[in-house]
């Protein structure tokens, strides 16, 4: 019974510095950042869970057991399908089993779903609207909360409704009051039993939906910016999606991160029997640690919870899924991340990427079978993100390893399946003549590249906009951090913050319709934004801010001071020991290797920005707004801070210090920021 807090106890000593801060902290003074001043927030009406969801359920009419009510009942066994789910009047959605004949039907059938509330104090005038026939009870993370047209007292799976519903009575919802006190931060379970009224009930119906008014949250002083309401940036036609790659997950093993699979096998030069010894492991960097799940969760279905949370957060549309196989585990992922979408957001979109690099391999047939089947099957799920016209959108990966003709086959064979779909192509090779080449033969929604992580690039950025117009499409720009890839032993330039903040003016200022945030959380490749060990939360924080400007135009007023850091632990020019990594590293993408310390300021007002190694400071007056104060990079550990009137109103430590003697080379920029924040929302 202990050992789960007393895990988790020895895992806060190493999640507090993210929980509290950007990095961590120093003991100089700081100043607060300004608390919500507003004396009232709006409300907004909030569906938790809509009407026609999808909903796992159990139709073998055998009890589940005790527990099945409550949140961590493990559900992950039973079938699943949107509603109205029942049998027997053909306006069902899913169709549950009825038991062994038509004179002996199961009595009960079981129903639940997830969905998420990120603060219970924020939310009142919680309506449940149930359809049932017979008779059902309702619970929400274990209390019941609505009983109709079943008896009192203890209920059992053999205990039959009251009365027989016939006729319009069968399409009748009934609404219940729930208190708000119900709820719990994180993740929330409404959990029915419907029950038939007689062993040769000709049909089940069921259906729910749970609706709020939600409180608008305070001031957000985890950023620079208060954000504004996730309903008025998803209402903005310009989209932010972040590409999501399916092999870094929060957890592999669900083990405690100092000895999981990321620990002992992709941080080691060792691991995985020293298969990336050359280069001294295959990453640089990994997910934020985090306790392990409690023994009987769907720990990946959680931790694809928490990753959806995290993302809308910050504004985000949704994920670009990665498909890099259509059977095994990279498929199932996708599944749970579907389903994690529908629990934790309903609008909350999953952007079906097939990666035609590596997926769909085979003759021109066996290739089209795969890719229709596969796609076919996921494509009326809620979560998966379909055109305001209702066709499905498919952004393939490298689209051009097939022919134009054989993707004229695919939105045939999908048209033919009852799938309208549309094609929004992401290039590798130069994109303008591949984009031509398919569009003669199939019209596009649009198209897009993968782009280049420089600063030099995002000038071209900018003018593919107006390209892509031209050609009558829409373009997805995108915006990447950096580019380190310690298995090739390559890497590309990024200038500290510089080229990511270049590449998000390129689509703010060219007017791109989308952006693809490449990526969210590939660590191989050093691109995500998705909080790490190594950039900790500082390009997540910055992709608050130009979410915001993206989608409403508007450059965010700076309601508070914040500091982030950016650099390398080396040189580019320090020299590894080439008996233990095969080669030096190569630079690639056409920017000179850079070697500077760089301070990020977001300021309210001006001030004076300071960065010291060792005792000497070095210093620069500057104006309100986004500053960017850049020294050459010495070895030692940086200390940044922001000083007015002679008081130092913001400061943070690196927490990684910088050598330039050393075995291995890391071409990782490392980041951190000063922002003292509550951070427990997004580690749930």
């Amino acid at each position: 019974m202990n050992r789960i807090p007393s895990r988790r106890a020895r895992w806060l000593a190493v999640l507090v510095p993210w929980l509290s801060a950007c990095g961590p902290t120093t003991s100089e003074p700081v100043s607060e950042p300004p608390g919500d001043t507003a004396e009232a927030r709006a409300l907004q009406a909030i569906t938790f869970i809509a009407a026609g969801s999808t909903w796992r359920y159990r139709d073998t009419g055998v009890d589940p057991g005790a527990g099945w009510t409550s949140v961590g009942y493990a559900d992950t066994s039973w079938a699943q399908g949107p509603a109205q789910l029942g049998y027997g009047d053909g306006d069902e959605a899913t169709v549950v089993a009825y038991g062994p004949s038509t004179s002996a039907r199961h009595v009960t059938t079981w129903f639940r779903r997830a969905f998420t509330v990120a603060d219970p104090a924020r939310v009142s005038n919680v309506v449940l609207r149930l359809l049932r026939d017979d008779g059902a009870i309702v619970y929400l993370n274990g209390q019941e909360v609505l009983r109709s047209n079943l008896p009192s007292g203890t209920v059992t799976a053999s205990t039959l409704a009251s009365t027989v519903i016939a006729d319009s009575a069968e399409q009748a919802w009934h609404t219940a009051s729930i208190p708000s006190t119900a709820l719990v931060a994180g993740t929330n379970v409404v959990a029915v039993e419907v029950h038939q009224s007689t062993l040769n009930s000709s049909d089940l119906s069921f259906d729910a939906s749970l609706t709020a008014e939600v409180e608008d949250a305070p001031a957000t002083p985890c950023f620079a910016l208060n954000l504004p309401a996730l309903s008025t940036l998803r209402a903005s036609p310009k989209k932010v999606f972040a590409h999501y790659f399916s092999p870094y997950p929060l957890s592999l093993d669900n083990r405690e991160p100092s000895v999981d699979y990321y620990a002992r096998n992709y941080l080691q030069p060792t691991g995985e029997n020293s298969k990336f010894a050359y280069c001294g492991g295959l990453l640089k960097q990994r997910p934020l640690p985090q306790a392990p799940r409690a023994s009987g969760v769907d720990y990946e279905l959680a931790n694809f919870e928490v990753e959806v949370r995290r993302a809308a957060a910050l504004g985000l549309d949704g994920f670009t899924y990665d498909i890099l196989n259509h059977t095994g585990t990279h498929w199932n992922r996708l599944l749970k991340l579907l389903q994690a979408a529908s629990n934790v957001d309903s609008g909350f979109r999953i952007v079906l990427m097939p990666d035609m690099s590596s997926t769909y391999s085979g003759t021109d047939a066996e290739a089209l079978s795969a890719f229709v089947s596969s796609i076919g099957s996921v494509a009326s799920h809620p979560a998966v993100y379909h055109l305001p016209d209702g066709r499905l959108l498919l952004s393939p990966y490298m689209a051009d390893n097939r022919t134009p003709q054989w993707w004229a086959s695919v939105l045939q064979a999908l048209q033919a399946r009852g799938i309208p779909s549309a094609l929004w192509p992401v290039y590798v090779r130069p994109w303008v003549a591949a984009t031509n080449t398919l569009q003669a033969v199939v019209p596009l929604h649009g198209t897009s590249t993968w782009g280049n992580r420089t600063l030099g690039s995002a000038a071209g950025q900018r003018t593919n906009v107006g390209t892509a117009h031209g050609m009558g499409l829409q373009w997805m720009a995108p915006v990447a951090v950096q580019d380190s890839r310690p298995k090739d032993l390559v890497y590309t330039e990024a200038n500290n913050s510089q080229a990511y903040r270049a590449l998000w003016d390129a689509a703010i200022q060219g007017g791109a319709d989308w952006v693809q945030l490449i990526t969210w959380n590939d660590y191989s490749e050093a691109t995500e934004i998705s909080p790490s060990s190594g950039t900790q939360w500082a390009a997540f924080d910055l992709t608050a801010y130009y979410t915001a400007w993206f989608k409403t135009g508007v450059q965010p007023t700076i309601a508070r001071d914040a500091l982030y850091y950016f650099h390398r632990v080396h040189s580019t020019s320090a020299a590894p020991d080439l008996t233990q990594q095969r080669a030096p590293y190569e630079l690639r993408g056409g920017a000179a290797a850079a070697n500077e310390v760089e301070l990020l300021a977001f300021l309210t007002a001006p001030g004076t920005l300071e960065i010291e190694f060792a005792g000497v400071v070095q210093r620069r007056d500057v104006a309100a707004g986004i500053q960017s104060f850049r020294v050459p990079l010495q070895q030692g550990t940086p200390r940044f801070r922001l000083v007015r009137g002679g008081v130092t109103v913001a400061s943070v430590t690196s927490a990684f210090s910088i050598n330039n003697t050393i075995v291995y080379q890391d071409m990782l920029y490392r980041a951190g920021g000063s922002l003292a924040c509550d951070r427990s929302f997004f580690f749930p």
